[in-house]
């Protein structure tokens, strides 16, 4: 299953990350001392973020990117959460780009919903990547269960008894737990 917290969660975690950077430099250089080139990058960065977020609709957003006390700054508000779209690629922290699924998860249960199928479950589909349908939805209403290992998984058809005895000795004789 996929636990990875969502967008909107990560890149308030990036901006709090932003946030300590940029309070790190904050300071003015001594003299005689030279400012860090990547420290002066990140700083400059967040004064675009923030600029950026001023511009498309957050008109009281602060430079130090420390919006969460500020008043008429609603995290939740569309207005909000579109400038944080449309900013995203200034913050100085970027997010990591998302890994490849894997393959060993796949061929796994690739290999497990093909015995599956010999031992009379036709209608089970392949493996599909993360992340999986989430509850309420029309592709999530057309499973009875999934099934999953790390970053894929196995939608058990409504049409399967996921928890009967019959389907479970299958998970067996297929070397898999349920």
């Amino acid at each position: 299953m996929n636990d990875r917290p969502p967008p909107a969660v990560r890149v308030t975690a990036v901006i709090a990350i932003a946030l300590t950077i940029a309070a790190c430099g904050a300071g003015s250089p001594r003299a005689g001392t030279r400012t860090d080139p990547a420290e002066a990058q990140a700083q400059q960065e967040t004064l675009s973020f923030a600029r950026c977020m001023r511009a498309h609709g957050v008109p009281s957003f602060p430079d130090d990117l420390d919006y969460q006390n500020v008043p008429g700054i609603d995290p939740s508000s569309p207005a909000f959460t579109a400038a944080q779209a449309g900013c995203r690629h200034l913050l100085p922290v970027k997010t990591a780009p998302a890994a490849a699924p894997s393959s060993r998860a796949e061929a796994k249960l690739l290999r497990l919903s093909e015995c599956l199928r010999t031992h009379g479950y036709a209608t089970m589909p392949d493996p599909r990547p993360n992340p999986p349908p989430q509850g309420g939805t029309v592709q999530a209403d057309r499973y009875s269960a999934l099934f999953g290992e790390g970053d894929y998984w196995i939608g058990i058809p409504k049409t399967v008894n996921a928890h009967g005895a019959e389907f479970i000795r299958a998970l067996h004789e297929c070397h898999a737990n349920p």
